[in-house]
């Protein structure tokens, strides 16, 4: 233990500066985020050990654990913030950018199901009320059920 102390105590700015990038280029083969903070923790007590070189190894560690733990927090929450409101967010669920959406009936409903066409794509409706509509009707998206609309008449 004590030689990891002395290691720690002989810590130059470079070694920081090592140590930040060596978990950087972590961060660049597992894109994760979980690196990149520590990495630019370590980079900015490089940056305080090269202004205050007589830091003490007490007073660096303290530094690079805060700052990893409160950037990587803020972070997340702004991310997650983010991450909701994001349109990317329905990139493989595509019927939820539809909802609130006019279309129009491609071929008369039977049963209450038929096709209907928004911009040029047919796609499977239900009527929400089941009725039957008539071809060319003009029709609201109200959500969907995997890969079928449901509709109403507008």
């Amino acid at each position: 233990m004590d030689q990891i102390i002395s290691f720690i105590d002989q810590m130059t700015y470079w070694h920081w500066f090592a140590f930040g990038s060596i978990l950087l280029i972590i961060e660049i083969i597992t894109p994760t985020f979980y690196f990149i903070w520590p990495g630019i923790a370590a980079v900015m007590v490089g940056v305080l050990k090269l202004l205050a070189p007589d830091l003490s190894w007490q007073a660096a560690i303290t530094v690079f654990g805060v700052m990893s733990v409160v950037s990587t927090i803020v972070w997340t929450t702004f991310y997650r913030r983010g991450k909701s409101n994001d349109a990317a967010s329905n990139l493989n669920q595509r019927t939820r950018n539809y909802t609130g959406r006019r279309a129009v009936v491609a071929e008369g409903f039977r049963a209450g199901r038929g096709p209907v066409l928004i911009d040029d794509t047919r796609w499977q409706a239900i009527s929400d009320d089941g009725s039957d509509l008539a071809p060319g009707a003009a029709v609201e998206v109200t959500g969907a059920d995997g890969a079928t609309l449901r509709v109403k008449a507008a």
